[in-house]
């Protein structure tokens, strides 16, 4: 499997990083820190596709040999040459044959306790947008994305190098001018750099960062307007189910393309419209044939305007 931003947690879950070199480790440590700015600096995104390339021998090591079966299945934990193997083997398929009769069962309260859930969480979210309703955009500026990694710092341990590393974003942008004196948000980005500059300096190592009263409210205010456009997101969505697709994945976002669409959440007239009927189909076509036919060119496409991937 190949690395990337989107997929790294999911896919190294399992691996134990105590085995890996140390920079590996530091840096699985810090990859939330590093992964928002993956495609705002160079440097990071080197970094990061080092990192990427040393981990990846390991996934291979971390496979289950079923992995539908718990971790400490006997099919699991026993090498294929061992004595047990066959014994091991007999038994998962003999249970095999046992289970679809109790499985069953034990799978309709699971969903039926997640129906009951999900209501609430969505009349949250609608309540939420009806009181205010986000600035969307299709891509998150920089400004923004700086001021949601200092908020995430709150009331955490951080080391230097996370903070060192925020101050290092502001400077080249500064230096860039992809943030200017003239942006939005410049003050805010002002007091965020004095105060990471001063952290650093006081810190020893680590420290349990705090932002000051008189800017968390302020900040997560700012945050809180904004968002991606409903178009934006649910090709984002798509091109993460891209190669960790199941069916009822793709029946979950299908239903939300559809609806999107339908209610006008999505408009005829965003330039996005397009890209999200051929999202729909692809994800049509896939339940219909348990096959996901997308191009290179068309990925590449959907990345372009979500602006993800390479």
């Amino acid at each position: 499997m190949k690395l990337t931003v989107k997929n790294y947690k999911q896919a190294t879950k399992k691996i134990d990083f105590k085995k890996l070199p140390e920079p590996a480790q530091e840096a699985h440590k810090e990859f939330d820190a590093f992964a928002d700015f993956y495609n705002e600096d160079k440097d990071i995104k080197d970094m990061l596709d080092n990192h990427f390339r040393i981990v990846e021998p390991y996934l291979n090591e971390n496979k289950l040999r079923f992995p539908e079966l718990d971790d400490r299945h006997p099919l699991n934990i026993l090498d294929k040459e061992s004595g047990q193997y066959k014994e091991a083997l007999k038994e998962y398929r003999e249970s095999k044959k046992k289970k679809p009769t109790s499985r069953k069962p034990a799978s309709k309260p699971n969903t039926t306790k997640r129906k009951t859930a999900a209501p609430k969480t969505t009349k949250s979210k609608s309540s939420k947008q009806a009181q205010r309703k986000p600035i969307e955009v299709d891509l998150m500026p920089l400004e923004i994305k700086v001021i949601k990694r200092y908020l995430n710092f709150h009331n955490k341990r951080v080391s230097e190098r996370q903070v060192s590393l925020l101050y290092k974003v502001i400077q080249k942008a500064a230096t860039e001018k992809t943030i200017r004196k003239t942006s939005k948000y410049a003050s805010e980005i002002k007091s965020i750099g004095n105060d990471l500059i001063k952290t650093y300096k006081e810190m020893n190592g680590t420290c349990k960062f705090v932002v000051p009263d008189s800017l968390y409210g302020k900040l997560k205010d700012i945050v809180d307007d904004y968002g991606v456009t409903p178009a934006v997101a649910l090709i984002k969505r798509f091109i993460n189910l891209y190669g960790n697709i199941t069916k009822a994945k793709a029946q979950r976002l299908l239903t939300t393309v559809t609806n999107s669409l339908k209610n006008g959440k999505v408009k005829k007239t965003e330039k996005e419209y397009d890209q999200v009927k051929k999202v729909q189909k692809h994800l049509h076509d896939y339940l219909e044939s348990d096959k996901l036919l997308v191009t290179n060119v068309q990925l590449k496409g959907l990345q372009g305007i979500a602006k993800v991937g390479k």
